[in-house]
């Protein structure tokens, strides 16, 4: 029942409780005939002050309930794990977080989805053999090309693919010495891509990275790098913080093979923060950031 419709007696706060306690029950229960869409409009136009712990619950809640939205599932969790963890409400969050997990069942919740296949559950080798293949491609195109972001932490981190990942990440280095030459060159990649055949067309969105064909499901995701004087340029998480002989030359990874970064311990530094080590379910990357520092390549390539 909206809000507008309620006795004026009954204030936001309670409203708030209400709408949180049906997220709960649609977390256990399922949404059966409830449209929680409009339980999470009618939250967002709730205006209470405080409390923010209870609004964040009840929207990863509905969400969650819904599957839907698991970008800001995964952004809300960490901030509600922040909250938490600054009010000394650790346990709420670990009991609500086991509600979640409850809810999910076999499915894992990551950036992309809520899907029952991740790297946990499956056979590696498909995978690893897909991606030789793409880096092969690139080398005989004339470019070097390295295991990047989520792949790159898991090797170096797990020696495995990161159980609730579900993508691969792979950085090639340009020819270009400045970002303008970075846009062309990216742009003419993407033709050369596209004519070789191993460019994923129907799921390349835009033209900050490419998504290269998947195998099983798994997409693979291919970003832009290159060296500007003396420094290390990778969209979105590097931006000259590392020096070209932090990178090159690559080296190979004793796990796949495959090349990873001569010091791939600074780039995972960058990347994750030094925290890296410390596995993250909630780790979100701070796009916004990263689209402001690379403004003026976003602005070439998606012109």
């Amino acid at each position: 029942m909206p809000t507008e419709n309620l006795p004026a007696a009954i204030s936001t706060l309670q409203r708030l409780r209400e709408i949180r306690a049906i997220g709960i029950a649609a977390l256990l229960e399922g949404p059966r005939r409830l449209n929680l869409w409009d339980y999470v409009g009618e939250l967002n136009r709730l205006r209470v002050k405080g409390h923010k712990v209870a609004r964040t619950e009840a929207k990863i809640a509905l969400l969650v309930a819904m599957r839907e939205r698991p970008s800001q599932v995964v952004r809300a969790l960490k901030v509600l794990r922040a909250m938490c963890v600054e009010k000394k409400l650790e346990d709420r969050f670990e009991r609500f977080a086991a509600l979640v997990a409850q809810s999910l069942g076999d499915l894992r919740l990551t950036n992309h989805s809520y899907r029952s296949e991740n790297f946990g559950k499956m056979s590696h080798d498909p995978i690893w053999e897909r991606v030789s293949s793409h880096l092969s491609a690139l080398s005989d195109a004339g470019y070097e090309a390295f295991l990047n972001s989520g792949t790159l932490l898991g090797v170096v981190r797990d020696a495995r693919l990161i159980d609730h990942d579900d993508d691969i990440d792979l950085a090639v280095i340009l020819k270009a010495v400045t970002c303008a030459e970075a846009v062309e060159e990216w742009l003419q990649l993407r033709d050369k891509l596209r004519a070789d055949g191993i460019l994923d067309e129907e799921a390349t969105l835009n033209g900050s990275f490419f998504k290269l064909l998947p195998i099983d499901n798994i997409q693979i995701d291919l970003f832009p790098a290159w060296v500007e004087q003396g420094r290390f340029y990778l969209f979105p998480h590097t931006f000259g913080e590392l020096s070209a002989a932090d990178v090159l030359p690559l080296k190979t990874c004793n796990i796949t093979q495959n090349p990873i970064p001569a010091d791939p311990e600074k780039m995972l530094a960058v990347n994750y923060g030094e925290g890296w080590r410390d596995p993250d379910p909630y780790f979100k990357f701070p796009w916004g950031a990263a689209k402001t520092k690379f403004k003026d390549f976003l602005s070439g390539v998606n012109a």
